[in-house]
């Protein structure tokens, strides 16, 4: 059985001009590492909420953070909070005076820190996924959504559907409707990749030209599932999914077939002389 896709030319040029714009990076380029220092005089209350100098820094996956004591008194830098306690993702113990602690490499997320002795003292730091340059210009319109569905289906069966969407950390939602009912409906779906496969609850009745599987992909935009969403949100494709070869197909193909071979046959049988 083959696929096919059937696009919508109204929907394509009505949104060619917002999917010729560049999509804007869904991930900010960040330096891989930083450098806090301790404020002057942070080891008694008033510096808040500068205490760590800068109180909040981003850098990128697997990136480091070394906290400088410039202070003249000794502090720790302690991933956690002064409420829950530590967290665990590092702990420098006591840094003296002119001395520094560099964290190990982050993981994603965000993390909250605070100096044990002086409690007063909190930061963060935030840990996000690089930039990548194949998705910094990242466009999108109808035709780059891609919809395979697999034809013939018979009451009783459930169908494969698969997903193609140009881009990587791609998002969105997919429904499929066939004889009056949904036979699939998802939500929030995420591709780090673009590509994604789904599959239908079985049939209630056999797909025909009259009673065709009906699926519509709507794009949600380029992103993380809980970053924000960049792209033409909203873009929609739509495919059809009917038997391809029918009986009725059949029986024109086979009438086809034994004209083309009685019309040889007598082309043949004129050419013959006569005995």
């Amino acid at each position: 059985m083959n696929n096919k896709t059937l696009s919508s030319l109204f929907v394509l040029f009505a949104i060619v001009s917002i999917g010729m714009t560049a999509a804007p990076s869904a991930f900010a380029e960040h330096s891989m590492n930083a450098t806090v220092e301790n404020a002057q005089g942070s080891s008694t209350p008033g510096c808040e909420p500068d205490c760590f100098i800068p109180a909040t820094v981003t850098i990128g996956v697997g990136g480091m953070v070394t906290f400088s004591n410039n202070d003249s008194a000794a502090h720790t830098s302690t991933a956690g909070t002064p409420a829950d306690g530590p967290s665990g993702a590092w702990d420098s113990s006591l840094v003296m005076m002119n001395s520094a602690y560099t964290t190990p490499a982050l993981d994603a997320g965000e993390y909250p820190y605070f100096c044990m002795v002086h409690p007063w003292m909190t930061g963060l730091v935030i840990v996000e996924e690089e930039s990548h340059d194949d998705m910094e210009m990242q466009t999108l319109t109808a035709a780059d959504i891609s919809i395979d569905v697999a034809d013939g289906a018979k009451a009783g069966e459930q169908v494969a559907i698969d997903v193609t969407i140009s881009g990587e950390h791609v998002n969105y939602d997919i429904v499929a409707t066939h004889n009056g009912e949904t036979i699939l409906d998802e939500s929030g779906n995420h591709s780090h990749t673009g590509e994604g496969s789904h599959t239908t609850s079985a049939l209630s009745a056999d797909a025909s030209d009259d009673n065709p599987i009906d699926v519509t992909v709507t794009f949600q935009g380029f992103g993380l599932p809980d970053a924000e969403k960049t792209g033409p949100i909203g873009l929609t494709n739509s495919a059809q999914a009917v038997p391809e070869f029918g009986a009725i197909a059949a029986v024109i193909l086979a009438v086809a077939i034994v004209s083309i071979i009685a019309v040889s046959a007598k082309s043949r049988l004129s050419f013959m002389p006569r005995i």
